[in-house]
Order: C-alpha cells, then sequence, then structure tokens
C-alpha cells in the first residue's frame, strides 16, 4: 500500500531498464551514469575508475547534504568511495549486509523471522535517523539533502516478519504459464541461478526443459512477495517521516531496483540475463509541483528508460547542473508524460562464461576475470521488439567480436502493455522476421560500436 500511495501522486515508468542485470555492475553504472562498456564494468572484481563523479558526490559537491545507507553501490558493503560521494564525516555510511535464514543463502531460500533478526528492519530505523537528521538541517539552515537508501529485499535468503508472509499464505498463486525456454531460443540465453529451496532447506532441481514442481514454483512466490511487502513497509516509514517533518512536498522521491528478476518464466530464477522480465526494472518518480499537480496527464509512462537516465534527469528535476554522462535527461518526460517521448531505444548486455560453443547453457561471470569471458550478449528493447545477439569476445582486446559469428534472438512485444510476465519472449521469432532481426542487429551495433554508443 505505501507504494501504491507514492505512486497516486508519481509517475511510473512502465519500461525502464537496466543496463546490465546483476548487483554489482549494475549499480556502478547507474550510480555513476556510465554504461558498463565505458570503463569495462560486468562482473564483480572490476569497478568504474575512482575519480569517476557519482550521483551522490555530484549533489554533495554542489552544497547537498548526502547520507548513504545499505545497497547503494555494491562493493564494501555499500561504502564504495565513499569519502568522494558521501557526507561521512558528518554521519558514517551505514553498510549492507546479507540476510540470513537456518537453511538457504544468497542463492536460494526464504524464511519467517523475527524483526530485529533481519537486517532491512536495522536499516529502516538507520535511514530514519539519517532521515530526521537531513530534515532537521534542512529545516535550521536551508541546506537541501540527498538521502539514498538500499534495502537488501527481496534479494534471497527472502527474509520477511510472520505478518508479510501471512498476506500470501492462503491466497491462490499463479506460477509461471510457460515454465521451460521458448521455442528455438539458443542456450546461451539460459543460466542455472537461483536454487530453489523450502524453508525448511529442501531444494529442487531445474533445468531449461524442467521446470521445478508447480506447489515449489508457488512457494518460491510467496516468499519473493513476502519479502516485497516487507520492503513496502519501510518504504511506508520514511515517507511517513518526511510528511511528520513536513518536507514530503518538497522533497524528490524516486523508487528503483538494480535489476529485474524471474520467478520461473521461461524455465529462468533470479537475474544474469537479457530476457526482458531480468532488465525490466520497477521505476517511480515522485516530484513535488510536477507530478502531484491536480492537472498532471498521467500515473504511468511506456516511455523507454534506462538506469543509466536517474542521473542526469534527477539533477535537471532538483534544478542543478546536469552531468554529461551516458545516460539522458529524460526530465520532459516526468514533466510532460502525455506529450514527451522517451529513447527510440533501450539497451543492455551480459556475457557468458565457462562456455565453448553457442548452443550450450552459459555459468555466471561474477567472479570471472574479464579476460577470460567467452561471449558477451547485447540486446535492444523497441516499443514493439526485443533482439539480443550473443557475440565471441576477444579476451585480448575485451570486446566482442562483431565481425564474427553470431547467435541471435528475436521477440516480438507488439500489445505488451507490461502487465504480463507470461505472453512474451517465448518464441525465438529471427527465423519468421530476418528482416527484423537485421535491422536490429545495425541498430544494436550501431550504438555499441558506433557513434550513437557511448
Amino acid at each position: 500500500p505505501a507504494l501504491d500511495r507514492l505512486a497516486g501522486s508519481g509517475l511510473r515508468f512502465e519500461r525502464a531498464y537496466c543496463q546490465i542485470s546483476v548487483c554489482s555492475p549494475s549499480r556502478q553504472s547507474f550510480m555513476t551514469g556510465l554504461r558498463p562498456d565505458t570503463h569495462k564494468v560486468w562482473n564483480f572484481i572490476d569497478t568504474n575508475p575512482a575519480a569517476v563523479q557519482a550521483t551522490p558526490g555530484h549533489f554533495r559537491d554542489l552544497g547537498y547534504l548526502t547520507f548513504g545507507l545499505g545497497k547503494t553501490f555494491h562493493e564494501d558493503g555499500g561504502a564504495w568511495n565513499a569519502d568522494r560521494y558521501w557526507n561521512t564525516t558528518v554521519r558514517p555510511y551505514y553498510p549492507y549486509q546479507a540476510n540470513k535464514c537456518p537453511h538457504g543463502g544468497e542463492g536460494g531460500g526464504h524464511c519467517v523471522a523475527r524483526d530485529d533478526a533481519i537486517y532491512d528492519f536495522h536499516l529502516r530505523h538507520a535511514a530514519l535517523d539519517a532521515l530526521t537528521e537531513a530534515t532537521g538541517v534542512y529545516k535550521n539552515t536551508t541546506r537541501p539533502f540527498f538521502v539514498m537508501v538500499g534495502f537488501r529485499n527481496p534479494h534471497a535468503p527472502w527474509a520477511a516478519p510472520k505478518r508479510s508472509y501471512d498476506l500470501y499464505r492462503d491466497a491462490p498463486v499463479a506460477t509461471a504459464a510457460h515454465p521451460t525456454l521458448g521455442a528455438g531460443t539458443p542456450l546461451i540465453a539460459w543460466s542455472h541461478e537461483l536454487a530453489p529451496t523450502l524453508e525448511n532447506g529442501t531444494s529442487y532441481p531445474y533445468s531449461y526443459d524442467t521446470p521445478v514442481p508447480k506447489w515449489v514454483a508457488a512457494d518460491q512466490r510467496r516468499a519473493y512477495y513476502a519479502a516485497l511487502s516487507y520492503t513496502d513497509e519501510h518504504i511506508g516509514a520514511m515517507v511517513g517521516l518526511l510528511e511528520t517533518e513536513g518536507v514530503f512536498d518538497s522533497t524528490i522521491v524516486i523508487v528503483h531496483s538494480d535489476h529485474g528478476y524471474s520467478l520461473g518464466e521461461h524455465g529462468y530464477w533470479e537475474k544474469k540475463s537479457n530476457f526482458d522480465l531480468t532488465v525490466r526494472v520497477p521505476l517511480l518518480f515522485r516530484v513535488p509541483g510536477v507530478t502531484d499537480a491536480p492537472d498532471y496527464g498521467a500515473r504511468a509512462t511506456r516511455a523507454l528508460f534506462d538506469l543509466v537516465d536517474v542521473f542526469p534527469t534527477l539533477a535537471e528535476l532538483a534544478g542543478v547542473p546536469v552531468p554529461k554522462v551516458d545516460g539522458e535527461d529524460l526530465s520532459s518526460v516526468v514533466r510532460n508524460p502525455l506529450t514527451a517521448s522517451g529513447r527510440a531505444a533501450a539497451f543492455h548486455q551480459y556475457p557468458a562464461c565457462l562456455m565453448t560453443r553457442f548452443n550450450q547453457t552459459r555459468s555466471a561471470c561474477n567472479n570471472v576475470p574479464r579476460e577470460q569471458f567467452n561471449y558477451m550478449g547485447y540486446s535492444v528493447r523497441t516499443a514493439a521488439w526485443r533482439y539480443t545477439a550473443w557475440f565471441v569476445w576477444n579476451q585480448t582486446l575485451l570486446a566482442a567480436e562483431w565481425d564474427g559469428d553470431f547467435v541471435d534472438e528475436l521477440y516480438t512485444h507488439a500489445g505488451d502493455d507490461s502487465t504480463s510476465m507470461d505472453l512474451w519472449e517465448n518464441r525465438n521469432m529471427v527465423a519468421d522476421r530476418p528482416d527484423v532481426a537485421a535491422t536490429l542487429h545495425k541498430q544494436l551495433r550501431d550504438f555499441f560500436v558506433g557513434s550513437g554508443g557511448p
């Protein structure tokens, strides 16, 4: 209900996308407004140069009081380059921790837990303290603030109190209508990620052509939903404090994640792919005097938006200089959602490791040196299509072999209003529409290696 209430005076982006669908490189990307290719940040080993500016540092350098808590960046408990970006001499960075359950871990699992046994509960109270301090400074001195809070849920293991689980315990929960990899989709598009694990520790095997039992899939979804509802509680508490302090109507609020998530669709669980469900993210802007105006035109937009656009868009909406980054200033969409257009296309990528051929399931590259990647998948999403091409990786040049062999995917999104998780990307249409595939292949190449890219 807290997010629904916030959305009631905000703007939801129904086609917002991360640039790479895994924690660390995605955060290195959206925090700086730079695409992964710009500084070759695709794994959990490499980072942007420390001199690179990031959103909180930009605001701090302009006089804002900046506090960071939880999972903003992935590295160093979120505190990567903290002294460069945050006012750590005023309030130290509050680092994140993983959720803990008796069974399972970050690769899968869930549990009912007491509030005080869950990291996000402690983060919530630290965030309320930070907001109280920041709003107090603002009211006493007019010094503006930038506070960013990164909750761990719904990252596995999904830990939430009984009241959150009870919301879904007896509710019917639909499972994926297409629980195996789509017809004609090359195996490189699929990898085994999350281990679906019950609260008692029992896990269930699955593959691209063999799904987990439906009752297990439903169990996992109930736990995921409980974790989301618990996060909603925390967001509601933070918004409530802004209201109590009398600054809600002078504070921009943005909510988004670092990537999307699959819950059994295409036989896929978790993130780390180029499927629409894993690169599409929730994104909400609430801008006082703009989105809460009585004559504001819409509550949702289908304008295409990349997470690298958050940094420049927020800067313009806050009335500060817009940084020169890979992202675009799309504040015009926030101001005029019925008339302004977003991007012509959104772009993403994901590497593939421990492979020797295209038609083989891939492994994650989180802890693989970039000199040892085997392939890179580049993807473009337009209003009507998604096209993905996987290229051999040149381990010396750290670049895709664009003129070499490749395997590709094409999926229609005609009529996709972003409400169904099941209707799309269930059949590869490259053979049916080679004309569309060729056009989008050129668009993809022009963007990443031509004048259109970073």
